[in-house]
């Protein structure tokens, strides 16, 4: 399968007061993705609001969330997407490399448009941490 693009989108979470992770995407064990869109909105009521940092780690483990797999953006493709996605974590996930980070105001968002490469069975985390929580939405993009 290649070349399937997909989008998981959140739904409004709170990123409570440490750190938090909002969404998740898993790649299916025998192909990888391409994450190359990922966006993160919050609705932070205070412009003197503390600085949230975004965080995207590689390789993180599960964790219980909400699931929240990813959809096709394009209906005309046959194939199935074998890829999965959670959001909303009551418990972290573990361990994980972070690969790139942003600090965001808490009325404001942030956009990584780089090309993430998810190996088969890997996952792709948003994660963030404020001292005053603060709701965010989320979205995943790429191609499986």
């Amino acid at each position: 399968m290649a070349g399937v693009r997909f989008a998981q989108n959140s739904a409004s979470v709170s990123t409570s007061t440490s750190a938090k992770t909002i969404a998740q995407v898993t790649a299916p064990s025998n192909t990888g993705l391409v994450v190359d869109e990922i966006d993160v909105s919050f609705d932070g009521t205070s412009s003197t609001g503390p600085k949230v940092l975004v965080e995207i780690l590689r390789s993180m483990t599960s964790g219980t969330g909400t699931t929240n797999n990813p959809v096709k953006t394009n209906v005309c493709d046959d194939e199935t997407l074998q890829c999965t996605g959670k959001d909303n974590f009551t418990i972290e996930p573990s361990g994980g490399t972070v690969i790139d980070q942003q600090l965001v105001h808490p009325q404001a968002g942030a956009s990584f448009r780089r090309r993430y490469r998810v190996k088969g069975g890997e996952t792709l985390s948003i994660r963030t941490t404020v001292s005053t929580a603060v709701n965010a939405r989320s979205r995943i993009g790429g191609e499986e």
